[in-house]
Order: C-alpha cells, then structure tokens, then sequence
C-alpha cells in the first residue's frame, strides 16, 4: 500500500451528527427482545452459548435493521438505548448475543478466551488488562490477529452499571488521523513495525508479523493499536526506528486524548457497538471505590470468516 494516500487530511468542522451516534429503540423493538431472549433461555436450559447461538441463528432480527446498517455504513462506534434490562445474568448473555449476531455472527477463540461472552470487571482474579482499575490504554482487541479471524466488531452489554463508572474511551480511526501531522501519518502508513505474540497464548512459540499502523479501506481509515507488543521492525536503521517509534507514541496519545472526549460511561439497559479495526478503545481509571460494574462483551467477526473456518464459530488465532 502507498503511504502517500494516507496523508493526514486537515481539520474539519464537526459533523452536523454527532461523532458517538444514539440510537433509540422503541417500546415495541424492546419487548420483542425481551420475548426472545426469553425463549432463548426457555429453551436452552443447559445454559450452554453455542446452544443460545443456534437458537438465536433461527430467530428472525429483521426488525433490528437499523442496528448492521448505522454500524457497517458510518463505521464509527455508536450506543443502542433503551434495551430491556434482566436481572438474570444468563438472560443479558443471550442478549449480547442477540445483538452480536444482527451484525454478523459472534465467535469465540479457542487459545484466548473460549467462550463466546466475556466478562469485564475489576477483578483481581484474571490476567486481562481490562479486569484492572488503572487507565486501560487505547487499543484494538486481538490486534496481532489476522484479517482472516480477528473480531470485526465488539457488543458490549451493561449487566450491572452504578456508582462512579468510568467511560469507555472511543477515538475514531478518521478523527484519529486528522490530528496526525502528514510526516507522522506517512510513517505509520509504512510496513516499518512488527507485532508480536503467542506468548501470553496457548502456542507453542511466539510469532511476529509486519505491520503498518495505518491503512485505508476506501474511504475509510483503519487504524492498528496493542498496548506493548508493537515495535519498530528489525533491522531497521536506528533512525528511521526512532521516528516510527515517536509517531507512534504520538498517535497513541492522540487517541488517548479523543478517547476521553468522545467516551461513553455504558449504563443498563445500553449496548455499544464498537467497530474494531475502525475505532480504537479505552477505558478510564476508576476514581473511587463507589461503583459497581459487569460488562458483557461479544466477539463478532464477518460470515466471510465463518466460511473460511468450515463454519466454526470457535476460531483459532494462529489462521
């Protein structure tokens, strides 16, 4: 790809919608919801997520068409209000299903999580950076993935939200470049970083790729963020390193920056939708120990990608 289509373009008046769009169910769209997150539970007593996922395959979600078309068309993050809420935490697990699965289809990983809902809360009991209570830095999920099985898209559900809870952060991979200086923007185009991973994986050894930071998709900006595991490529010339490295710290606190501008604090009753390699998120510090919170994050990834994978919807990261 040529980095010299990938200029940062100047800034631009703010659109006359807003950047984190809203979109409102009806009363009707929610009790319909909650009709079949019901029979969903009703009829898959084992409790068992790929059993939730056949039955909601079956179901019929044309009625939720605004949801595919506002995420697949703008391709920046956006919050569904007025979603039924349940006290049942099975029953808002099938909904973040349900929702995943308007948008493509909900998978699971067999060396990350093996599930095809996650549980996000401060806890000391898991590894993942998002269980901490610390500033969770800007980032795509399963960045080191290829486009042949990393998440295109992630639900997130609020299953139990109250007190001081802190916003997700979301900064668009557009506005992101925007702010990017063109000497800055030209280096992150350029194929000169490497990703590494596995080690924190169930592989027998680590692997690293090639990597530009920025690419375009048509008129769209993608953007690929990790927390440490990106560094300039090696063999690079100690120069060029360091400028790809200080371009990149840069547009790491760009995005910190726009995340905390245009970051939503996920209440019940509210799903995001997040578009993966178009948006890079965060979360904030929590303040105080006055809160409660449960998110409930889906996985969702193209057809396209279920057909290359025989179907399987438990997908492994080495594809």
């Amino acid at each position: 790809m040529s980095a010299t289509a990938l200029q940062a373009s100047p800034p631009q008046a703010a659109p006359t919608s807003p950047v984190i769009q809203e979109l409102a169910l009806s009363a009707m769209q929610a009790q319909r919801i909650a009709s079949m997150v019901e029979g969903v539970l009703s009829e898959c007593p084992g409790q068992v997520e790929p059993r939730y996922l056949n039955r909601i395959e079956a179901l019929s979600k044309d009625f939720l068409a605004d949801i595919p078309a506002l995420l697949w068309s703008r391709k920046r993050p956006f919050v569904v209000t007025g979603l039924p809420v349940f006290d049942n935490i099975e029953k808002s697990k099938i909904l973040a299903l349900l929702l995943g699965e308007t948008i493509g289809k909900c998978a699971a990983y067999s060396e990350y999580n093996q599930s095809y809902i996650t549980d996000i809360r401060p806890t000391k009991f898991s590894k993942e950076l998002s269980s901490g209570t610390e500033l969770l830095d800007m980032h795509n999920d399963l960045t080191f993935a290829t486009d042949k099985c990393r998440p295109r898209a992630l639900v997130l559900v609020a299953h139990i939200a109250s007190g001081d809870v802190p916003k997700t952060l979301l900064a668009p991979a557009d506005l992101i470049l925007a702010e990017l200086t063109p000497e800055d923007a030209q280096v992150l185009a350029e194929p000169v970083y490497e990703i590494r991973s596995g080690s924190k994986l169930r592989w027998p050894s680590e692997q690293v790729r090639r990597i530009s930071i920025i690419e375009r998709e048509n008129e769209h900006v993608l953007i690929r963020l990790s927390f440490t595991n990106i560094s300039a490529r090696a063999g690079l010339p100690h120069d060029s390193a360091a400028k790809a490295m200080s371009a990149l710290s840069r547009l790491a606190e760009t995005a910190l920056e726009l995340g905390r501008h245009y970051g939503h604090v996920i209440r019940r009753g509210e799903a995001l939708f997040i578009p993966n390699d178009y948006c890079l998120h965060g979360r904030d510090a929590y303040e105080s120990d006055n809160y409660e919170r449960l998110l409930l994050r889906s996985y969702v990834v193209t057809p396209d990608v279920v057909k290359a994978n025989h179907g399987n919807t438990m997908i492994s990261l080495r594809t």
